[in-house]
């Protein structure tokens, strides 16, 4: 049976040896184990030593809650007791932890005061400091950024103007790089997420994914064909959308948002084949007319159908924005195609203003010599 003088040696090897596994600025993976009043109590993976890092810590941001895996810093062991840090701010940013944490790249926390010739001044606990304009990530650039708390890390200490020189960009970019790894394993080609739009252009929506840049190809934000999407969307919008490609190597990324909106040709469409219809006059090119029939829809009135002799320039005779009639030749839900013709909906309209007129002649009882020149030129047109 072991005595008490062999427990307490068996307890202080344990404590020596915890101590020689453990470095001070060492950077360790831990759970949280629990949260009082004035500490958070972690566990780290690795080595099981228990420590405690005081709450002030998330004075400005969520607590953690129990399960939850932190990256932590270990500082120093007293009495037993292991104590560590997420973010050096306040009292604990004393000059023996700012020269640790210059060495380990420990984030510390420094509050925004005023813009200075080439960067900002930052207050460090009870230390004057700079960050310079370079050493900002680019999210914060042209922000108003005075008096926020932000995390750095010390690139110097009293090597300029006797004050402590930070990065922001260094800390940006490892949140970045550490995320990206978490998203390579969850992101995968055809799952959905969520992103929210930064800026619009005619060719496409640039989104915000989880802090990272996305494109959603005008092609795949609507359904429609050249559309000003300006007037479909707006900045700061969240979307859901599909991811297509996923390429870590270049950071490029291409979503599609048309799964969450209404396929019009999923419908029953507006018109059908042999329907004349009012369009505009969208593009003008070397093989015929691109013609927009209403939001959804736009079909081709091919050079031989646009009823100009085949020498002559369309847009000699045609102007975008114009308004025609065309006639609906054909349907191709699958290829998403519709071919139009304006001759055949000029003698259409022909055939049935002759076809009204000869129907009033019939009633009277005798033809007219107009209704006979009518009716030669639309079988003079058919001959053809």
């Amino acid at each position: 049976m072991k005595g008490p003088s062999s427990e307490f040696d068996r307890l202080l090897e344990e404590s020596f040896k915890k101590r020689q596994s453990i470095e001070p600025g060492s950077r360790h993976e831990a759970k949280v184990t629990a949260v009082k009043n004035d500490y958070v109590f972690i566990r780290t993976v690795e080595n099981k030593i228990t420590g405690n890092i005081p709450i002030e810590e998330w004075r400005e941001e969520v607590l953690p809650k129990v399960g939850d895996t932190l990256v932590v810093y270990f500082l120093k062991e007293n009495s037993g007791d292991f104590y560590f840090t997420t973010c050096l701010s306040g009292d604990n940013l004393t000059e023996e932890h700012m020269e640790m944490a210059s060495q380990y790249e420990i984030p510390v926390l420094g509050q925004m005061l005023t813009e200075a010739n080439g960067g900002w001044e930052v207050k460090l606990g009870s230390h004057p400091a700079f960050v310079p304009f370079s050493q900002l990530d680019g999210s914060l650039k042209g922000t108003n950024i005075a008096g926020k708390r932000i995390k750095f890390v010390i690139s110097e200490i009293g090597k300029k103007q006797n004050k402590i020189v930070l990065s922001q960009k260094k800390i940006a970019d490892k949140e970045r790089e550490t995320k990206k790894q978490l998203l390579r394993e969850e992101l995968k080609v055809g799952i959905f997420v969520s992103c929210t739009i930064k800026s619009i252009h005619k060719f496409g929506l640039i989104v915000d994914m989880d802090g990272f840049d996305a494109l959603v190809p005008q092609s795949e934000a609507t359904y429609k064909k050249n559309s000003d999407l300006t007037t479909e969307f707006r900045v700061g919008e969240t979307l859901r959308a599909k991811i297509l490609t996923l390429d870590w190597a270049t950071n490029k990324i291409s979503l599609s948002v048309k799964d969450f909106l209404s396929d019009p040709w999923s419908g029953k469409l507006p018109f059908k084949e042999s329907d004349i219809v009012t369009g505009t006059l969208e593009s003008i090119k070397p093989f015929g007319l691109f013609v927009r029939l209403g939001d959804d829809f736009s079909g081709l009135v091919p050079n031989k159908e646009t009823g100009v002799p085949s020498r002559t320039p369309l847009n000699t005779v045609f102007n975008p924005g114009q308004k025609l009639e065309v006639f609906v030749l054909e349907i191709n839900p699958e290829k998403r195609q519709i071919a139009l013709s304006i001759s055949k909906a000029s003698e259409a309209k022909d055939r049935m203003e002759y076809q009204e007129y000869m129907s009033k002649e019939e009633t009277s009882g005798s033809v007219s010599s107009f209704g006979l020149a009518l009716q030669k030129s639309l079988e003079k047109k058919n001959k053809k």
